[in-house]
């Protein structure tokens, strides 16, 4: 059996945070092991990289500051300008930043827990076994948490919708297009009355009064390229692809081109994050079980776009790149932990005061809606955030893979990438500090400095 002092199960960025900040803190005093299912070749960091993920959420709170200190620090190894990250750059950041924190890599490695008590006393693989004085599951789905047999939701069972969960999205890659080349395809569309008549019509007959009423907004509004970046306000790129199709623009039907979050990952090479299809709990587990490959539906999809775009003059020769794993948004929610985080609670506030390791706001984000849940989310909403939403009942053991700590509706804003960068952040320096004192992770104070980025 290897003792480890740490180890963080998966590469998504939150367990890379927790790793490379629990490797700090014990300057070699204890190993720090990050053990991934995928192989070395394979891009670190998860739907940063692999999943394509290139336009990073932002804090919305006045000025976009980064929730924490580390984020700040990722991003400018990653050489983000603004918005956009490199999955290339962004893997050769987070491999850098692993290897300086004195942080092993296992790649090619699954782990099975085993609970005695209130511990998890080792983890065994094909190979052999692991026994960590702490133990951070960051896999996805929190694969660890569920197999340690701590309760859990999935899709939005806690609000009675099991089979429903918020819907998928091949994140694909265009190029050679440019920020500048894609405003002109939709501005050709915004500027031909007749279209955008057509196309307001088929909207109002394809949906009800109310959801037409809302993909009617900013309809006219024209996209806003910034530096590495665009956000569009309007629909009618997304209409005008459904017309080609001959498929109804409707949110919650299997296939939606939303309003796109579009990064500039080179000046003629785009990220492209607005493709959803809506699966039911049960597909989209089939998906994961297949590595996150795109469906043969997706790839079909995806050449259509390709035909569609290269109508427009500006995109004669443009490809469609599907990414290497489909951006699974949600599917499970850890909900037994020291302090979940709900609708009611975030909507209050957040955490105690003296419980925030920071600050965030956002908005509850069900990209694409979430079928047969009649009322409409709660408005975008500044809350205090903390670890007990990631601690358990278990001493050693702490999960920040899936949504873990907000249940029900919550985690459609739980499941965003920057708070769990920095909640992960946190973990691995109070995971250090477990180590150093041999108290147990979940009995630790819950709040202490993070250190500023050097």
């Amino acid at each position: 059996m290897t003792p480890v002092a740490v180890l963080v199960y998966g590469d998504e960025p939150a367990g890379v945070a927790a790793a490379i900040q629990a490797g700090r803190e014990l300057q070699g005093q204890g190993a720090v092991l990050l053990v991934r299912p995928q192989p070395e070749w394979a891009w670190v960091g998860g739907v940063w990289t692999r999943g394509g993920l290139a336009y990073l959420d932002r804090n919305q709170m006045r000025g976009h500051p980064p929730a924490c200190g580390f984020y700040q620090e990722l991003l400018a190894a990653s050489q983000v300008e603004r918005i956009a990250a490199n999955p290339g750059a962004m893997d050769w950041a987070m491999r850098t930043l692993l290897r300086e924190a004195g942080v092993n890599i296992l790649h090619r490695t699954q782990l099975t827990p085993q609970v005695q008590g209130s511990r998890v006393v080792r983890l065994t693989h094909a190979r052999g076994q692991f026994q960590a004085a702490v133990v951070i599951d960051a896999s996805p789905e929190a694969e660890l948490a569920q197999q340690a047999g701590l309760r859990y939701e999935k899709g939005f069972a806690g609000v009675g919708l099991p089979q429903v969960t918020l819907a998928v999205s091949p994140v694909f890659e265009l190029a050679p297009l440019s920020l500048k080349q894609l405003a002109a395809i939709e501005a050709r569309i915004l500027r031909n009355p007749l279209l955008m008549q057509e196309l307001r019509q088929r909207i109002r007959r394809e949906n009800t009064p109310a959801a037409a009423d809302a993909l009617l907004c900013h309809f006219h509004v024209p996209m806003r390229v910034q530096g590495d970046y665009a956000d569009i306000y309007s629909m009618a790129l997304g209409a005008a692809y459904h017309r080609f199709r001959g498929i109804p623009l409707r949110r919650g039907a299997p296939v939606f081109l939303d309003r796109g979050n579009v990064a500039a990952i080179a000046p003629d090479r785009l990220s492209f994050n607005g493709l959803l299809f809506q699966l039911p709990t049960r597909d989209v587990e089939q998906l994961i079980r297949h590595q996150r490959q795109p469906t043969p539906q997706m790839l079909q999809e995806l050449r259509h776009l390709q035909t569609w775009l290269r109508r427009f003059p500006e995109a004669q020769r443009v490809e469609v790149f599907p990414p290497l794993e489909v951006y699974v948004r949600h599917l499970i929610t850890i909900t037994e932990v020291l302090a979940p985080l709900d609708v009611a609670q975030i909507l209050a506030g957040g955490v105690p005061p003296g419980e925030a390791i920071g600050e965030f706001r956002y908005a509850f984000d069900a990209r694409g809606g979430i079928p047969g849940w009649p009322h409409p989310l709660p408005p975008t909403v500044t809350f205090r955030y903390g670890v007990g939403s990631s601690l358990t009942r278990l001493e050693n053991f702490a999960v920040i893979g899936g949504a873990a700590g907000f249940p029900g509706l919550a985690a459609t804003v739980g499941r965003i990438e920057e708070r769990k960068v920095c909640t992960g952040a946190y973990l691995g320096k109070l995971a250090a500090q477990a180590v150093q004192t041999g108290a147990p992770l979940n009995r630790l104070a819950r709040t202490f400095p993070l250190p500023e980025p050097p």
